[in-house]
Protein backbone atom coordinates (compact mmCIF):
# COMPACT_ATOMS: atom_id res chain seq x y z
CA UNK A 1 0.00 0.00 0.00
CA UNK A 2 1.31 3.45 -0.91
CA UNK A 3 0.62 6.36 1.41
CA UNK A 4 0.76 9.82 -0.10
CA UNK A 5 1.37 12.72 2.21
CA UNK A 6 -0.14 16.16 1.81
CA UNK A 7 2.37 18.84 0.82
CA UNK A 8 3.59 21.00 3.66
CA UNK A 9 4.23 24.75 3.38
CA UNK A 10 7.94 23.92 3.17
CA UNK A 11 7.47 21.83 0.01
CA UNK A 12 8.37 23.59 -3.22
CA UNK A 13 4.92 22.83 -4.64
CA UNK A 14 3.41 24.96 -1.88
CA UNK A 15 5.96 27.70 -1.47
CA UNK A 16 5.57 30.62 0.88
CA UNK A 17 7.50 33.84 0.73
CA UNK A 18 7.74 36.20 3.64
CA UNK A 19 5.38 38.58 1.82
CA UNK A 20 2.50 36.06 1.53
CA UNK A 21 -0.22 35.55 4.11
CA UNK A 22 -1.50 32.20 2.86
CA UNK A 23 -0.63 29.04 0.98
CA UNK A 24 -2.88 27.01 -1.22
CA UNK A 25 -2.71 23.64 -2.87
CA UNK A 26 -4.32 22.33 -6.02
CA UNK A 27 -4.86 19.09 -4.11
CA UNK A 28 -7.62 18.48 -1.59
CA UNK A 29 -6.61 20.13 1.69
CA UNK A 30 -7.59 18.02 4.67
CA UNK A 31 -6.66 20.72 7.19
CA UNK A 32 -6.47 24.47 7.38
CA UNK A 33 -3.61 25.66 9.56
CA UNK A 34 -3.43 29.13 11.10
CA UNK A 35 0.04 30.48 11.87
CA UNK A 36 -0.41 33.02 14.64
CA UNK A 37 3.33 33.74 14.76
CA UNK A 38 6.58 31.93 14.03
CA UNK A 39 6.05 29.41 16.83
CA UNK A 40 2.29 28.99 17.27
CA UNK A 41 0.06 27.10 14.84
CA UNK A 42 -3.52 25.95 15.16
CA UNK A 43 -5.11 23.61 12.63
CA UNK A 44 -8.62 22.40 11.91
CA UNK A 45 -9.79 19.58 9.71
CA UNK A 46 -11.82 21.01 6.82
CA UNK A 47 -14.73 18.73 7.76
CA UNK A 48 -15.15 20.87 10.92
CA UNK A 49 -15.86 24.04 8.91
CA UNK A 50 -19.53 24.92 9.39
CA UNK A 51 -19.64 28.27 7.63
CA UNK A 52 -17.71 31.43 6.86
CA UNK A 53 -18.60 35.07 6.32
CA UNK A 54 -16.64 37.81 4.56
CA UNK A 55 -17.79 41.34 5.35
CA UNK A 56 -16.51 44.84 5.97
CA UNK A 57 -14.84 45.23 9.34
CA UNK A 58 -17.27 47.32 11.41
CA UNK A 59 -14.50 48.13 13.88
CA UNK A 60 -12.56 49.98 11.17
CA UNK A 61 -14.91 52.96 11.26
CA UNK A 62 -13.02 56.15 10.47
CA UNK A 63 -9.59 54.64 11.18
CA UNK A 64 -7.95 54.52 7.75
CA UNK A 65 -5.17 52.21 9.05
CA UNK A 66 -7.56 49.60 10.47
CA UNK A 67 -8.14 46.39 8.49
CA UNK A 68 -11.07 46.91 6.13
CA UNK A 69 -12.32 43.32 5.99
CA UNK A 70 -13.35 40.61 8.42
CA UNK A 71 -13.39 36.92 7.52
CA UNK A 72 -15.14 34.87 10.20
CA UNK A 73 -14.91 31.07 10.12
CA UNK A 74 -17.06 28.85 12.33
CA UNK A 75 -15.57 25.45 13.02
CA UNK A 76 -17.31 22.89 15.21
CA UNK A 77 -14.72 23.40 17.97
CA UNK A 78 -13.72 27.06 17.57
CA UNK A 79 -14.39 30.37 15.90
CA UNK A 80 -11.63 32.01 13.86
CA UNK A 81 -11.63 35.74 13.07
CA UNK A 82 -9.27 37.05 10.40
CA UNK A 83 -8.83 40.80 9.89
CA UNK A 84 -7.09 42.25 6.86
CA UNK A 85 -7.36 43.49 3.30
CA UNK A 86 -8.19 41.61 0.09
CA UNK A 87 -9.56 38.63 2.00
CA UNK A 88 -11.88 37.67 -0.86
CA UNK A 89 -9.08 35.49 -2.24
CA UNK A 90 -9.00 33.50 1.01
CA UNK A 91 -12.78 33.06 0.84
CA UNK A 92 -12.43 31.81 -2.75
CA UNK A 93 -9.83 29.25 -1.68
CA UNK A 94 -12.09 28.13 1.19
CA UNK A 95 -14.93 27.56 -1.26
CA UNK A 96 -12.63 25.58 -3.55
CA UNK A 97 -11.24 23.57 -0.59
CA UNK A 98 -7.71 24.67 -1.50
CA UNK A 99 -6.76 26.87 1.46
CA UNK A 100 -3.86 25.22 3.28
CA UNK A 101 -2.44 27.85 5.65
CA UNK A 102 -3.12 31.42 6.77
CA UNK A 103 -0.37 33.61 8.21
CA UNK A 104 -0.22 36.94 10.02
CA UNK A 105 2.26 39.24 8.30
CA UNK A 106 4.20 42.19 9.70
CA UNK A 107 2.59 45.52 8.84
CA UNK A 108 5.59 46.48 6.68
CA UNK A 109 4.36 44.08 3.97
CA UNK A 110 0.85 45.55 3.81
CA UNK A 111 1.54 47.96 0.97
CA UNK A 112 3.85 45.80 -1.18
CA UNK A 113 1.11 44.52 -3.44
CA UNK A 114 -2.35 46.01 -2.97
CA UNK A 115 -3.93 43.24 -5.07
CA UNK A 116 -2.74 40.39 -2.84
CA UNK A 117 -4.47 39.54 0.43
CA UNK A 118 -2.93 40.79 3.66
CA UNK A 119 -3.76 39.27 7.07
CA UNK A 120 -3.26 41.70 9.95
CA UNK A 121 -4.56 39.45 12.74
CA UNK A 122 -5.99 36.03 13.49
CA UNK A 123 -8.03 35.41 16.63
CA UNK A 124 -9.07 31.89 17.62
CA UNK A 125 -11.67 31.31 20.33
CA UNK A 126 -12.18 27.67 21.20
CA UNK A 127 -15.59 26.47 22.35
CA UNK A 128 -14.19 25.53 25.77
CA UNK A 129 -13.26 29.22 26.26
CA UNK A 130 -16.69 30.39 25.09
CA UNK A 131 -18.57 28.58 27.86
Amino acid sequence: MTIKRQPSPTDQSVSLTKEQCYTSSNKYCACIEFHLDGENRHGFHTSQLIDYTLEPNPAAGEDKDAPLQKLALAFSTADVLILGWGLGRLADLLRENELATVHVLPKRYADLDLVRPFVASITIVTMSKCA
